[in-house]
């Protein structure tokens, strides 16, 4: 009785709990029936019932907050004894074998809890384990590549059903409990919070269609491919011979986000081969940097040209055990889901032949309840529209990420633009208010954040911690939640604290980061072509003194927007203070920074302009509307002029309309006309090396039509007034509904 008084509901293997590779650890559990359950891992889970997937978590938390998520079972207890069982991926402490988002800790643990009055799926005790030795992880063939989920699976009948009743156990270890010694409630994964987001939403998905067969040993390649198609869609199981190998190549129909599962009989021995990919393309040799060789994404132009183009991604390796029948199949699912618009399937069999008796996948992603809706007389538009759409939500999970598919890293830069764009087709802020938070926590000693959150490596972009400011910003003016600016209004203040104690004589922000790998910071402002062989920074930081005005008109913009969040919550004071500041920069700005015809230069004193400063300005009030027209007419779309890629076009939008060119943001859509007609699905990253065709900071017009086009969007906290300004560019007409949190509005 006096040790259960110490034992917790935290569980792992007994023995050694440090390991040096990721591994994925199966626990499971036989009860009558159960309460709601609360659970939670470190790293992953994935729990069943009886076989059944029912959810995986748990929120994506940091050193000081681990999530616990909730799960009613009651649905899934169909038997009078019922099987949970779970499945936990762990990493390990090194940075090289280990997924970035996901906090390590040296405690690998399961978290069950039963609310229920019975208490019988409680971890404490009759939980058995089992260590999947069969299953490897590594990393993916990129660079960088901070997943670290690409399996290995290799023979192993011992685990055949385990996830069901009447699976027998016996062999299998007694999980044990941490003691409440062990358990250090202050940090994760002991800091137990309630989950803040809804449980991610999934739905059975087929595939589209088998675009080609690459290889069929000796068979006609057609009758494999009809084949194929009819296992597609359940009309028959693909049979193939012993010793054969085959190669076949499918479609989603469009990028997806899932876990794939193929259905086996049979095939003892035979090596399976599936490569998920978001493109056809070409492949590249390996480029020499100041910093080393890199590898080149694979060079693209029409997605679906598989005649001229090949598959290159991530790749699962399966060794089929051989237990399965038709009647009770082996299944393969990977752990963690996977991003493909395409998957490259390649089955080579051994002594024994084998049946493929279904393929699909179970998409998963964050629940987004799309409200607005509109339909343009411009029907590119609508298109885009369409695509924009898919790809905020192929890159809305457990946070925001900035492609699903190479890092899935929660970016500043990124989430602000993609925060709203979710506040303007859905009004939505759960996941904002989740990605808020999880930048506060980063802040580092010197007042600046970390680039990605959450995130175990260091990445620090000076800039980007300016749009958290512009984060709570956005959230005051759509909602109107004091308590939340209150509660991150310090770490905006140590924000904005560090541009301030980076002033140089001149008055502008000095060099507080450069080239990435050659600087203590990265100062990216933009994936544009002049700027590429200094990897997204302007050509500034590493001539003159190495500032870049983009810096401090980045630090301009926050101060603009820390004033009347101030205001807001009546630190009336400091909002004159950072007023102050700001009017002091705007002086130095058109003093040290103006060039030719009152263009802004790149860096103080520079020959050096790009539409990025232009635009900036013109946000920034810093040039009056006849000079900012001036000024952008004299550098958007002009050759050779660092131009707005993908992601700089959301604020290039904005400048255009202040100076009421907004009919030349037609020339600006020519950017996703171009995806269109190279048949993309979702919206690239960029035109430079187009390594991600998943970005959502590409998602632009999902803001563009409803808020800048029809100027729905907020002039006072909590949307007590909206703008009401429609300027439609070369947009004849706009038809539809348009969400906001005090409701629809109608346009006709």
């Amino acid at each position: 009785m006096e040790q259960n008084l110490n034992i917790s509901n935290w569980i792992w293997t007994p023995g050694e709990r440090r390991t040096d590779e990721p591994c994925i650890v199966y626990f499971r559990k036989q009860i009558e029936k159960a309460g709601p359950l609360r659970i939670s891992a470190n790293c992953r889970y994935k729990l069943y019932i009886n076989g059944r997937f029912v959810q995986e978590g748990p929120q994506k938390g940091c050193r000081e907050t681990a999530y616990v998520d909730k799960a009613d079972i009651g649905e899934y207890c169909t038997e009078k004894i019922n099987t949970i069982a779970v499945e936990v991926l762990y990493y390990p402490e090194n940075a090289d074998k280990r997924n970035d988002s996901l906090y390590y800790s040296p405690f690998p643990c399961l978290y069950v809890e039963d609310t229920g009055a019975g208490k019988e799926a409680d971890a404490k005790t009759g939980w058995k384990c089992r260590k999947a030795e069969h299953i490897s992880l590594s990393r993916e063939p990129f660079d960088p590549a901070p997943i670290c989920g690409a399996e290995t699976v290799s023979e192993c009948e011992e685990v055949a059903g385990w996830k069901e009743s009447g699976y027998n156990d016996s062999l299998w270890d007694d999980a044990k409990p941490y003691t409440f010694f062990e358990v250090n409630k202050p940090v994760a994964p002991f800091a137990l919070t309630e989950r803040t987001i809804p449980p991610m939403e999934h739905r059975q998905q087929s595939f589209r269609e088998v675009v080609c067969v690459r290889e069929s040993a000796g068979r006609k390649k057609e009758e494999l491919f009809t084949e194929w198609q009819r296992m597609l869609t359940g009309q028959a199981p693909v049979e193939l011979p012993a010793n054969t190998t085959h190669i076949v190549e499918l479609s989603a129909g469009e990028e997806m986000c899932g876990y794939p599962s193929l259905y086996m009989a049979g095939g003892k021995g035979t090596r399976i081969e599936i490569l998920y990919a978001e493109a056809y393309g070409t492949e590249q040799p390996d480029v020499q940097t100041p910093i080393g060789p890199r590898h080149m994404p694979p060079k693209k132009g029409d997605r679906t040209d598989f005649k001229n183009g090949s598959l290159q991604g991530t790749l699962d390796v399966y060794s089929v055990t051989g237990y399965g029948t038709k009647e009770k199949p082996e299944v393969y699912t990977p752990f963690l889901f996977r991003t493909f618009r395409y998957i490259r399937v390649r089955v080579t069999t051994k002594e024994q032949g084998m049946s493929l008796l279904k393929y699909d996948y179970l998409s998963t992603g964050y629940p987004l309840e799309v409200k607005t809706h509109l339909v343009t007389s411009d029907d590119s538009l609508n298109r885009i529209w369409d695509m924009s759409l898919r790809t905020l939500k192929r890159c809305m999970h457990e946070t925001y990420v900035d492609c699903p598919f190479y890092e899935q890293l929660q970016y500043t830069m990124d989430s602000r633009a993609e925060i709203l764009f979710t506040y303007a087709v859905a009004a939505d802020d759960r996941l904002a208010r989740q990605c808020i938070e999880a930048f506060r926590r980063t802040q580092r000693t010197d007042g600046i954040l970390q680039a990605s959150a959450p995130a175990e490596s260091v990445n620090v972009i000076p800039g980007f911690s300016i749009f958290y400011i512009l984060m709570l910003h956005d959230h005051m003016m759509y909602f109107g939640d004091k308590a939340l600016i209150r509660d991150h209004f310090g770490c905006m203040d140590r924000v904005l604290e560090y541009f301030h104690s980076h002033l140089t004589e001149k008055g502008l922000v000095g060099s507080v980061g450069g080239v990435l790998f050659q600087h203590k910071y990265w100062s990216f402002i933009d994936w544009c072509e002049e700027w590429d062989a200094t990897i997204g920074v302007p050509g500034a930081a590493i001539q003159g003194d190495g500032s870049i005005t983009m810096e401090s008109l980045l630090y301009l913009y926050g101060l603009t927007k820390a004033a009347e969040l101030a205001d807001y919550i009546g630190r009336d004071g400091i909002g004159e203070e950072y007023r102050k500041r700001a009017e002091a920069l705007r002086e130095a700005l058109l003093k040290h920074c103006t060039g030719k015809e009152g263009l802004i230069q790149d860096g103080p004193g520079l020959e050096l302009y790009s539409t990025h400063c232009q635009v900036w300005a013109v946000l920034n009030d810093l040039v009056s509307e006849e000079q900012g027209r001036s000024n952008l007419k004299k550098t958007f779309g002009v050759q050779g002029i660092p131009q707005c890629s993908v992601s700089m076009s959301f604020y290039l939008l904005l400048a255009l309309q202040m100076t009421g060119m907004l009919d030349a943001a037609d020339k600006m859509w020519d950017m996703w006309r171009k995806m269109l007609e190279n048949n993309m699905t979702t919206c690239v990253e960029n035109f430079t090396d187009e390594r991600s065709d998943c970005h959502a900071w590409g998602a632009v017009i999902l803001y563009a039509l409803p808020a800048v086009y029809l100027g729905i969007r907020p002039t006072k906290p909590g949307f007590a007034e909206y703008e009401q300004k429609k300027d439609l560019g070369h947009i004849e007409w706009i038809r539809g509904a348009v969400v906001t949190p005090k409701g629809m509005i109608r346009i006709e």
